[in-house]
């Protein structure tokens, strides 16, 4: 990370450390693009020394447009450093929970439905069975035709 963001974070940290309402300051700050409060302007170009240039002349707007990049890049870092998702990142990874959730419900209700006809499906094949104890005749009927099938396929 670049000594500027280093000298320039620690400063508004200490500064946010005085006032919850300074961080939160800071970050309307950041997320206008970096305008707007001229205590963290004046911060920030002093740290990436801009502060003796002319606003609005070529070095300026250059020096503008480079110290923003390396913030945002350091930033970003940072927030890697002390373990922070981004959020693009955490609504990607919430996005595809759901998915996967969805996908889920619906392979369970798929499950408990196999199993319902399987369910059925054995509850049928004893029915036939019992049937068939209860009637005795039905049994002898039924053995031999079986065995002259089985002679058959031989």
């Amino acid at each position: 990370m670049d000594k500027k963001f280093l000298e320039f974070w620690g400063n508004s940290m200490l500064s946010a450390a005085k006032s919850q309402e300074q961080f939160e300051k800071m970050a309307a700050w950041a997320q206008q693009g970096f305008k707007g409060l001229e205590e963290m302007t004046n911060f920030f170009l002093k740290a990436y020394g801009l502060d003796g240039c002319a606003e609005g002349s070529p070095d300026y707007v250059t020096g503008w447009k480079k110290a923003e990049e390396e913030f945002k890049r350091s930033i970003n870092d940072y927030m890697n450093l002390c373990g922070f998702v981004p959020k693009s990142d955490y609504l990607e990874l919430v996005k595809k929970y759901e998915e996967i959730k969805e996908k889920l419900s619906s392979q369970e209700e798929t499950v408990k439905h196999l199993r319902m006809l399987a369910s059925e499906s054995k509850m049928a094949g004893q029915g036939e069975l019992s049937k068939q104890f209860a009637d005795p005749k039905a049994l002898k009927k039924s053995a031999p035709a079986k065995e002259a099938k089985q002679a058959q396929g031989d």
